[in-house]
């Protein structure tokens, strides 16, 4: 799988990047629109044309080094089992180097085994901080245990805590999985929009966080003009600031907490546009931006 360079900025060896991309070209167990397999080919071109100079906090991306992974790709008949295996084994070979990981997909399904590569100890005392339309806590979903709809269920059966934003659609089982298992902790978008004091709290809940923080990103957390073609996108989602004050608060306020890794995950490029994957790639990069700001101060 042939990649240009991310932010169009020169490859560095693992070892001295302070950024490591893995591409994830996957969509085994999508359930609506397809597309994400094509994804990370799309994000990459598409850094290309975000400026590296970040305006908001005053940062220059061109300051980091980044090595782009080689892409777990999928081959005939693997199942899902199967693939996250060996995405385990390539996230969990870039680790021990001293840059942030992030995986980029690709379905969400991709992000319990990120995860337990970022911690292979287990997940106990880790907190995921989920962005995402789609609660995700589906025990099993079209057969697979694996599945995108069930990603958190799986890391919170690990130990782990989630803290899920932006949440607009979910079935009665996992709203009742979520209040039963006593580790998740949800803000709804309509809340977020509309119920005074849900923001501040939100706020508060990711700047007191310590400790072990994964971050994974559903593009399809934004509102639907920011991610039109994703595979199941929803009204009613996170606007473009209000996300990003939400990964300010976590990622450049809060001292307290050890970022283990990142994914982005759900985008779909569609022809004729590139609104998808533009959108995802300057999210991917305030991402960076953010994550080396703080580690800077």
């Amino acid at each position: 799988m042939s990649l240009p360079p991310f932010l169009d900025l020169p490859e560095a060896a693992a070892e001295m990047a302070d950024c490591l991309l893995l591409p994830l070209p996957y969509e085994a167990t999508v359930s609506y629109g397809g597309g994400t397999a094509r994804a990370p080919a799309a994000i990459w071109r598409a850094s290309c044309q975000v400026e590296v100079w970040d305006e908001e906090i005053g940062f220059d991306l061109g300051r980091l080094r980044y090595h782009t992974a080689d892409a777990v790709v999928p081959v005939a008949g693997e199942t899902p089992p199967a693939y996250l295996a060996r995405v385990e084994v390539a996230a969990r070979t870039l680790h021990p180097h001293r840059g942030l990981v992030v995986g980029v997909g690709g379905e969400h399904g991709l992000t319990p085994a990120l995860v337990a590569a970022a911690r292979p100890g287990g997940l106990v005392g880790v907190t995921v901080v989920q962005l995402d339309a789609h609660a995700d806590l589906r025990a099993t979903y079209g057969g697979w245990a694996e599945s995108h709809a069930c990603a958190m269920h799986r890391l919170v059966e690990a130990g782990a805590e989630v803290v899920a934003i932006g949440i607009r659609s979910a079935s009665a089982e996992e709203a009742a999985y979520g209040r039963a298992c006593g580790r998740v902790t949800t803000y709804g978008a309509q809340e977020l929009a509309e119920e005074a004091g849900v923001e501040a709290r939100l706020l508060d809940h990711l700047g007191s966080l310590t400790g072990a923080v994964y971050l994974t990103l559903d593009i399809d957390g934004l509102e639907v003009h920011l991610c039109p073609a994703t595979g199941t996108p929803q009204p009613g989602g996170l606007g473009w600031w209000q996300t990003l004050r939400y990964l300010r608060r976590l990622l450049v306020n809060n001292r307290a907490i050890h970022l283990l890794g990142a994914d982005l995950v759900e985008t779909v490029p569609a022809a004729g546009g590139a609104v998808n994957e533009m959108v995802a790639a300057r999210l991917l990069a305030k991402v960076i931006a953010y994550h080396g700001a703080a580690r800077e101060q």
